[in-house]
């Protein structure tokens, strides 16, 4: 049986323009709180192959709930060159309790109103998802699932916006996004389905009706998804900087048993870092086949 490297969602980056206002937004109106700031040092943006964000600042948010899952925002002056509507991470999807509610308690706020709320599939108990945008230019879901209402077995959330539990990919191949994460990192990849998605496809520039392929991959544990999205092709690849991190939604971190046992080739040798939340453990880069950045940290202090 082929192994599954990926075991827990850690860290959603995002590269933002000002720390202060996307710091500001999520604690106030998500209820978010600052639990690390500071500026990049050397390891870690060695770790990363990363040269040029040394010293760049940064933050790192938790969930009212508790959950150890973090949303870490980067300054970087150039981060809203970037679209959802290009390969690479293209979302940030977060359990929520009642989305009709937070859209209401965003109305003043600096989060753009996208679509819905709006049940996701025909039936009851059906998940409940609201898009906006953040003021830095990020894509959100907001997402409610009720006891019983998901096909994976997750839980809902246990604040009001709670953590981040699915990352899509949008790349222009499922097959390659299949090969990568399941035979690969070996992670179970479910049929790819169809579905219509007005919104992006529009951000594409393709018609409204145009169906896309989408496939799901179960981390284990039954707490995060990972979404594959085939786009039209065409799209460009997320840009980057030189020797630093993707703009937009940039980095999403995992945690592995063994960066030894990774099939695929790093980026750069790994690092020990003692800032939160690695806490004392080995961290490094690899990147998929739709450009985006993955970032693997042991489980296990080196």
């Amino acid at each position: 049986m082929t192994q599954r490297r990926l075991r827990f969602l850690k860290i959603v980056t995002h590269s933002v323009e000002s720390i202060e206002v996307a710091t500001a937004a999520w604690t106030h109106w998500l209820g978010y709180q600052l639990v690390a700031e500071g500026r990049l040092n050397k390891d870690l943006c060695s770790a990363w192959d990363t040269p040029q964000s040394t010293g760049q600042r940064y933050c790192i948010l938790q969930p009212a709930s508790g959950a150890e899952v973090f949303i870490r925002f980067i300054e970087n002056s150039i981060a809203n060159s970037y679209t959802p509507a290009s390969y690479g991470w293209s979302a940030t999807e977060l359990l929520v309790t009642d989305p009709d509610q937070l859209l209401r308690d965003l109305a003043d706020s600096p989060f753009t109103h996208v679509a819905g709320p709006l049940d996701l599939f025909p039936q009851q108990k059906s998940p409940r998802a609201l898009q906006m945008y953040g003021p830095s230019g990020e894509l959100l879901y907001f997402t409610r699932i009720l006891p019983g209402g998901s096909r994976y077995g997750m839980k809902g959330a246990v604040s009001p916006v709670d953590r981040p539990f699915i990352v899509p990919i949008g790349g222009p191949s499922m097959i390659d996004m299949h090969r990568f994460y399941g035979d690969q990192l070996g992670l179970r990849t479910m049929e790819p389905i169809s579905f219509v998605n007005g919104i992006m496809a529009r951000a594409c520039g393709v018609d409204s009706q145009t169906p896309f392929s989408m496939s799901i991959a179960p981390i284990p544990g039954r707490r995060f998804l990972i979404e594959l999205d085939e786009l039209p092709g065409g799209l460009k690849y997320r840009p980057i900087p030189p020797g630093q991190l993707p703009t937009g939604m940039a980095m999403v971190s995992f945690l592995v048993e063994c960066l030894e046992d990774i099939p695929v080739p790093l980026c750069a040798r790994p690092e020990t870092i003692q800032d939160l939340p690695y806490n004392g453990r080995r961290t490094a880069v690899i990147r998929g086949p739709a450009g985006e950045w993955l970032e693997l940290i042991e489980r296990q202090n080196a």
